[in-house]
């Protein structure tokens, strides 16, 4: 692993055991604000960062893979001296902790997954088929976005400054470049379905019921397909995390460290079809 490939340690806060906080594509560690308010820095030593590429971490010619994005945090983990933490992702930060507990499995002790963009498997059809199937109508809604990046950084710098419930919005001609190969290479692509389905590490997949971000029954296939460590949780909420959203993002964090009460952490096992 690069030294130039370690990544800024915008939070360090606390006395308990590791928690790691891994933002989403687009986002900075400023994304996690309102999950802050709510952890109890007794029992947790909270470290947030910057993914490379985005905020103040360095923005490097690569093509910005799962892998590139986790070997960027293992590196930062291992100057830190930390040897194990319960690792929390939020949108594509969930596929960078996935790859970091699957090649790195004495570093995760458990994982809590906030949105996490899954998906199973590419469209074999034709494109009318294509467009109706999830994955299919995703990947097409991605590739016009790799096409527009003026649209969407003004998109995300009016979001940032006029919507009040969204933090750490960063797209921007500077952070650009790792947006799109992020977006190509971390977000669409199916190894991580696989990897989850493998993994012997607890996860805890939490959706929300207005997140039009994920594609909810990918969860609940791999609640079936790894029911020794995989579970799944819903909320109320969007795919954002806002005020209301980082209270309950807290909670079940406790909750599935095994702090506070667990009969409060609603799971379900049913598939959706």
């Amino acid at each position: 692993m690069s030294k130039s490939h370690t990544l800024p340690v915008k939070i360090d806060r606390g006395q308990g055991r590791p928690l790691v906080l891994l933002h989403g594509l687009g986002n900075n560690h400023e994304s996690w604000q309102f999950v802050l308010e709510h952890l109890d820095y007794s029992r947790w030593r909270v470290i947030v960062v910057d993914l490379l590429g985005f905020g103040d971490a360095p923005k490097p010619e690569l093509r910005y893979t799962p892998r590139d994005h986790s070997q960027a945090v293992a590196a930062t983990l291992h100057d830190l001296g930390i040897e194990q933490a319960v690792v929390a992702g939020h949108s594509m930060g969930c596929i960078v902790a996935i790859d970091l507990a699957a090649e790195n499995p004495q570093l995760v002790e458990r994982l809590v997954l906030f949105g996490a963009p899954l998906y199973r498997r590419e469209p074999r059809a034709s494109r009318w088929r294509k467009l109706i199937r999830a994955e299919g109508l995703y990947f097409a809604l991605f590739n016009v976005v790799t096409e527009i990046p003026d649209l969407v950084q003004a998109g995300g710098q009016i979001a940032d400054e006029l919507v009040p419930f969204v933090k750490g919005m960063e797209i921007t001609e500077e952070t650009w470049p790792a947006y799109e190969q992020s977006l190509r290479h971390t977000i669409m692509q199916f190894e991580s379905y696989r990897q989850v389905a493998r993994l012997d590490r607890p996860v805890l997949f939490v959706n929300g019921i207005f997140d039009f971000f994920i594609i909810r029954r990918n969860t609940y296939r791999l609640r079936w397909a790894n029911r020794r460590h995989v579970k799944v949780a819903t909320t109320r909420g969007p795919h954002e995390l806002t005020p209301q959203q980082g209270k309950v993002a807290a909670g079940m964090i406790d909750r599935f460290a095994g702090y506070g009460r667990r009969r409060s952490l609603k799971t379900k096992a049913t598939p959706h079809r």
